[in-house]
Order: C-alpha cells, then sequence, then structure tokens
C-alpha cells in the first residue's frame, strides 16, 4: 500500500491522526514516515525529540505495511483488554 491508502486504512480503523505522521511531520509522541531518497524510515518521535525503534524500508509499500501492522495489533489488545488508550 502507498501512503494514501494507509492513511485511509488508519481512518478506518478510528486511529486518531495525531499519533502518526506520513509527510514526515516531527509531531511529538507519533509514529512517522520519512522518505529520504531511496529509502523509508519509520520510528516513534518521543517528547524529548529522540527517535525510538527505528525501522527502515527499501520500498514505500514496506513501511506502510509496517505501520498499518503496527497501528492495527496495537488496537487488537486495545479491544481485547480494554487498556482504556485512546488510538
Amino acid at each position: 500500500m502507498n501512503k494514501l491508502e494507509l492513511k485511509n486504512k488508519l481512518d478506518e480503523l478510528g486511529i486518531n491522526s495525531e499519533f502518526y505522521s506520513l509527510d514526515g511531520q516531527l509531531n511529538p509522541d507519533s509514529i512517522v514516515l520519512y522518505n529520504s531518497y531511496n529509502k523509508w524510515e519509520v520510528f516513534y518521535f518521543d517528547e524529548r525529540g529522540n527517535r525510538d525503534n527505528e525501522k527502515i524500508f527499501f520500498s514505500e509499500q514496506c513501511a506502510c505495511d509496517y505501520i498499518y501492522n503496527l497501528f492495527y495489533n496495537s488496537k487488537l489488545i486495545d479491544d481485547k483488554y480494554g487498556s482504556g488508550g485512546s488510538i
């Protein structure tokens, strides 16, 4: 999938857009998708400006699939255990 398809799928899951950035915007407490030449970086950008759990992909599709799976699995856990998260 590409960024537009990912955005639509995250909307379908009910994921708040404050929890991710698909255009490289560095918003605190969010998952960021950043394209740098021929690689796609996915990382969690914390409130202190640190990049955590950084993954590098060489296709938009793989990076978008990875982000979708992160949120999908998180939503499954939240739905199952009712952690009260605001995803």
